[in-house]
């Protein structure tokens, strides 16, 4: 999984944003420009934006220079996870754009930010829309996390939150918890996992399982879309493990999702 590799620094590891009913444009603002982006054809002009977005990023770095050269001559769609999934340029940059919600970086990378979003929607039809009945799955994500973000969680507790970024997630509890880290009670952090609960009739964005093209494929990774929208559920210390939390996020449907936004723009 490539959460391994983020910044600790950062306020927020796993970057959210939180529909408010103060301001609920905010909110839908972030989900518009998403979409927007994803409307856009691909172009030439657009992949000649991406590439000199990550060499203006790395300007100097020559190794990593190199490293866009080779992109530049071998990238292809279908080749959009296997760069993604690697601790390279394309992640790093990728990951800053959309944790800070930076649109002007985000636009000049939509070439790449489309090949990714639309090889998960293609994938979760191919899996899912064939289905007669719902289909409910469990995913998890296991990260160490400040206390002061801890407390944020916690006290959204039933609220719609949207998260920023490509969200990397494991079938495997084992697996999240190994991320999760181990406690140490001289550390400001806490060790959280993330149970994720999708049901294949309510989704905003789509998922899908990326392990066969992971350079990971033992951690049986599924990613999540940009912009995916939860609920915060339960909050939870892990019965046998005292000094975990797990931190329940639940799917909504498009319409559940429209419903709670018109009804508290009318409260």
């Amino acid at each position: 999984m490539v959460q391994n590799t983020e910044d600790v620094n950062s306020p927020l590891l796993l970057p959210i944003t939180v529909y408010n009913s103060e301001q609920p444009h905010l909110f839908m603002a972030h989900q518009r420009t998403i979409d927007s982006l994803l409307c856009m054809p691909h172009t030439l002009e657009s992949k000649v934006e991406m590439l000199a977005e990550f060499r203006r990023t790395f300007n100097d770095n020559q190794e990593i220079l190199a490293q866009i050269d080779n992109f530049e001559n071998t990238y292809h769609s279908n080749a959009a996870v296997q760069w993604y999934t690697r601790d390279s340029f394309v992640w790093r940059t990728i990951n800053q754009a959309l944790r800070s919600s930076n649109v002007d970086a985000m636009f000049k990378l939509r070439y790449i930010l489309t090949d990714l979003y639309d090889h998960l929607k293609e994938s979760y039809q191919q899996t899912h829309q064939s289905l007669w009945k719902t289909k409910l799955e469990t995913y998890y994500r296991g990260q160490l996390m400040s206390s002061e973000e801890f407390d944020i969680f916690k006290s959204l507790h039933g609220n719609i939150i949207s998260i920023n970024t490509f969200l990397s997630t494991t079938a495997s509890m084992q697996i999240a918890l190994m991320y999760a880290g181990e406690y140490n009670e001289n550390s400001d952090l806490v060790s959280v996992v993330f149970s994720i609960e999708t049901n294949s009739q309510a989704l905003v964005r789509p998922y899908a399982s990326i392990s066969h093209y992971s350079m990971f494929q033992d951690e049986e990774e599924t990613l999540f879309a940009m912009g995916s929208v939860f609920r915060i559920g339960n909050i939870r210390q892990l019965l046998d493990a005292d000094n975990v939390w797990v931190i329940h996020l639940i799917t909504i449907s498009e319409d559940d999702y429209r419903f709670d936004v018109t009804h508290l723009e009318t409260e």
